[in-house]
């Protein structure tokens, strides 16, 4: 009998064997230096020999510190999975000596992938950042820094991110971008944080800090959108993260002034288990015709199981109603929810964003906030942070339907048993029978020509009524909002809130303002 010796072969040579017609064998491409140039292992070089290569490529970076890019890098047209060795040790950046303009990555084509990397100091028209016109996934990646900046009547968008293909934001923080357009003609500003033109979607991340701003001459137009995420079309999701911080400004325009969406602007919004406070839409009071809406959202879509509160800026928190899924906590009314599991006009109780573990910062809920065990988690596992989600005090009553999970992007943690056992309490969380305190979410300008005043209210505890009074007049109940006309002057507003069982705030919320006299 005749034995047959098998044919031994390289591991990449029968990998290419068994590859489909095609195909092309997967390779890696290592950058171990932070240098600029188009020597081996750079990251100019690693991207152009990934460019070069048909078929899916990695690109591991080994080397730590910050790259100091003095041209744009190539543009990532194939199959690529960028891995960086953390976002605090590994930074792309346009050097503030590079004699041009541009933006630090570039994608098209197909899926890419880019993890553990920080990138910083973009400047271009569109996408200073990142541009994706393709499928991009973005994992524990800081975005910050970045300026989307024209004049002369362009459009400049997308501080951080622009994106008219699909995006995915996953534990990623995209901070202090700017998008920002102004000269002698129409202006507009959009998406200070990101914009997205097609799909996008935000998993367990937080966008903060962003600014579009618009300025424009007299008798032109500036118009300032989406502080930290525009939504031009398609469909976007946010699940179990964080906008907070971001601000529209317009100004410097005796025509026609717009300011929208401190925080989100646009459409066709999906938002789950999120948190959305502190936006800001802030507008200059000499414009001839003045837009503002949405604080923090001025977005339609479906929401569930997120806070929307502590709005900054000229308008309401909602400048469009939002249909709720329930389980929402709205801090100032304006956002429409309506199921029986909402909680409307009531202090939603967060602390500023700042990092509370996980990859990313969150705005933690105090010990008192009313959100602790109001929510509903629908299967979600774990919060922002990543930490257990479902965390229920047994001594905090569940809304009916709900699970114990708190409401928002952050789950208060229940500690661990006292010694001795009983049951764990949450401190300084309000007991029923404790008066409620107030506070007044809204009001008009400081000083100003405008008779007109409306106020925004909340109470700590849910299921209060209020009363109101203007100057000298008797204590009345009243709705919230509250609006009055008033004649010039000095005047003071004060509200009080009244629980379920008949508690009265003792220290009535208070704001006052004063309406000048108009001359001649």
């Amino acid at each position: 009998m005749r034995l047959v010796r098998p044919l031994l072969f390289p591991a990449a040579v029968l990998a290419a064997v068994l590859l489909p017609a095609g195909s092309a064998l997967a390779l890696s491409y290592p950058v171990t230096s932070v240098g600029d140039s188009d020597t081996k292992g750079t990251l100019r070089a690693s991207i152009k020999e990934a460019n070069a290569h048909a078929g899916a490529d990695s690109i591991p970076i080994e080397a730590t510190g910050t790259i100091k890019l003095g041209s744009a890098l190539p543009g990532i047209g194939g199959d690529v999975t960028i891995a960086g060795p953390g976002a605090g040790s590994l930074t792309v950046a346009r050097s503030t000596s590079a004699p041009t303009f541009f933006g630090v990555l570039q994608f098209s084509g197909p899926p890419s992938t880019v993890s553990g990397i920080t990138v910083r100091g973009g400047v271009a028209a569109t996408g200073s950042g990142i541009l994706n016109t393709g499928d991009l996934t973005l994992v524990r990646v800081v975005v910050t820094g970045n300026q989307a900046s024209t004049e002369g009547g362009m459009y400049a968008s997308g501080g951080g991110i622009f994106s008219n293909g699909s995006l995915t934001l996953r534990e990623s923080t995209v901070s202090g971008n700017k998008a920002i357009a102004g000269d002698e003609d129409e202006n507009i500003a959009a998406g200070g944080g990101i914009e997205a033109e097609g799909s996008l979607l935000v998993e367990r991340s937080t966008i903060s800090g962003n600014l579009a701003w618009a300025f424009a001459g007299i008798g032109h137009k500036s118009e300032a959108i989406g502080g930290g995420l525009a939504l031009a079309s398609g469909i976007a999701t946010i699940e179990e993260s964080t906008i907070s911080g971001n601000t529209v400004l317009a100004d410097e325009s005796s025509q026609s002034i717009i300011a929208r969406g401190g925080g989100i602007w646009g459409g066709g919004l999906t938002i789950r288990g999120s948190t959305i406070a502190g936006n800001a839409a802030e507008i200059d009071e000499s414009a001839t015709f003045r837009n503002v809406a949405g604080d923090n959202l001025d977005a339609g879509g479906v929401i569930r199981d997120s806070i929307v509160a502590d709005p900054q800026g000229d308008g309401d928190s909602c400048g469009k109603s939002l249909l709720s899924s329930g389980f929402n906590l709205d801090e100032d009314g304006s956002c429409g929810f309506g199921k029986s599991t909402d909680l409307v006009s009531v202090v939603a109780g967060l602390d500023p964003l700042a990092d509370n573990g996980g990859p990313t910062p969150t705005r933690a809920l105090r010990a008192d906030s009313i959100a602790i065990d109001r929510g509903n988690s629908f299967n979600y596992g774990v919060d922002q942070r990543g930490l257990s989600r479902i965390s229920d005090f047994a001594t905090i009553s569940n809304t009916e339907g709900g699970d114990g999970s708190d409401i928002g992007a952050f789950e208060l943690q229940v500690p661990p048993p006292a010694a001795g056992g009983g049951p764990v309490l949450v401190s300084e969380q309000p007991a029923d029978r404790q008066a409620p305190n107030t506070r007044i979410v809204k009001g008009p300008a400081r000083d100003s020509y405008q008779h007109k005043a409306k106020f925004r209210f909340a109470s700590t505890e849910a299921q209060s009524t209020f009363q109101c009074k203007v100057n000298l007049k008797p204590w009345r109940g009243c709705r919230n909002p509250y609006k009055r006309t008033v004649g010039p002057g000095k005047h003071v507003f004060k509200v009080r809130a009244i629980d379920r069982f008949g508690n009265v705030d003792q220290t009535p919320a208070r704001f006052g303002w004063r309406v000048k006299r108009i001359s001649g």
